[in-house]
């Protein structure tokens, strides 16, 4: 058993550092925390976008990160003290962390720099989202992405690989467009600078782009979406919404658009496996560039500092967090 300092979160705005002593089940393994990284969603969560199913506190909190087995349950099995693994969460805001085996943890490769290994839930999520907007790509097709955060980084990387002729990537915050079109990007557009919906008709000959990628979290993200993309074009949901929102379904009926959703998390645990280890495999390979993508760094003392200046600087990309 230890004493672990862990994340309470308690509602918008309120965050807490509290004690727990911490015991592995059985079927658990105890992981001495490497980093831990704030999701998207965690963001969403604290500005006070809070759904009516999610119960508080959630205690502990957070879900990305990994560290090293400091001890393993009685019923584990292919784990050791010692191994380096990465989280699916939950409790990685923390010293320590639980988790359950065999999907709870997954263990990192040899060759996988451990503060890259601890970013495997977010970067398998976006790597699978690129690799199916990839599968609903032709040659020549002309694709959009809407948000250019950790996730829309990652997906603008993997459709240029994967054959797309023109990216375009959108966002608010000119250092996430500047960042993008350094790491492959065609086209950025800044729709609080310039009217995206004339840009990307003028970029595509009137007809809009063949795919669209929302990654921006946010109804006015899916909306643009609609607004660009062709007739019979397909829509690739990423983001997790946490509100309800008015959408143009009359586009989507009229111009009946493909609606693919992209998400990892809520497919099975098998699934998500097997896509960690694909993820791990391509950045071997070098065909995503990550570390770029950590701008801030905050210690786990400074939680709430960390996630007030999330709201309030825009330019964040992903934050790591460190006991």
């Amino acid at each position: 058993m230890v004493k672990s300092r862990v994340v309470s979160f308690e509602g918008a705005g309120k965050v807490a550092l509290r004690e727990l002593d911490l015991k592995p089940d059985p079927n658990q393994v105890l992981v001495e925390t490497f980093q831990a990284s704030i999701c998207g969603t965690d963001k969403l969560l604290y500005s006070g976008e809070i759904p009516e199913a999610i119960k508080l506190p959630i205690i502990p909190w957070g879900h990305e990160g990994g560290g090293t087995v400091v001890a393993v349950g009685s019923k584990v099995c292919g784990y050791a003290v010692g191994d380096r693994v990465m989280s699916f969460g939950p409790g990685t805001y923390a010293d320590f962390f639980l988790s359950t085996v065999p999907y709870g943890c997954l263990p990192v490769p040899d060759d996988v720099e451990m503060d890259v290994a601890c970013l495997g839930e977010p970067l398998s999520c976006a790597v699978h989202a690129s690799q199916l907007v990839s599968r609903s790509t032709e040659v020549g097709d002309r694709v959009a992405v809407v948000g250019a955060g950790f996730a829309g980084q990652i997906i603008s990387q993997g459709i240029k690989k994967g054959g797309a002729e023109l990216v375009i990537v959108l966002d608010l915050v000119d250092t996430k467009l500047d960042l993008a079109k350094r790491l492959g990007a065609d086209i950025v557009v800044n729709p609080k600078k310039e009217n995206a919906v004339k840009a990307i008709m003028d970029l595509t000959d009137g007809r809009g782009v063949d795919v669209v990628v929302e990654a921006s979290g946010s109804g006015s993200g899916l909306n643009m979406a609609s607004a660009i993309v062709r007739h019979n074009g397909t829509i690739a949901i990423y983001s997790h919404y946490m509100k309800p929102f008015m959408v143009d379904m009359y586009r989507w009926h009229e111009d009946a658009l493909h609606i693919v959703h992209t998400c990892l998390m809520h497919h099975t645990k098998e699934e998500m496996a097997v896509w960690v280890r694909d993820a791990f495999r391509l950045v071997k390979k070098g065909l995503f560039e990550i570390k770029p993508l950590v701008n801030r760094r905050y210690r786990l003392s400074e939680i709430s500092e960390a996630f007030e200046r999330e709201l309030s600087d825009k330019t964040s990309i992903k934050t790591a967090i460190i006991p």
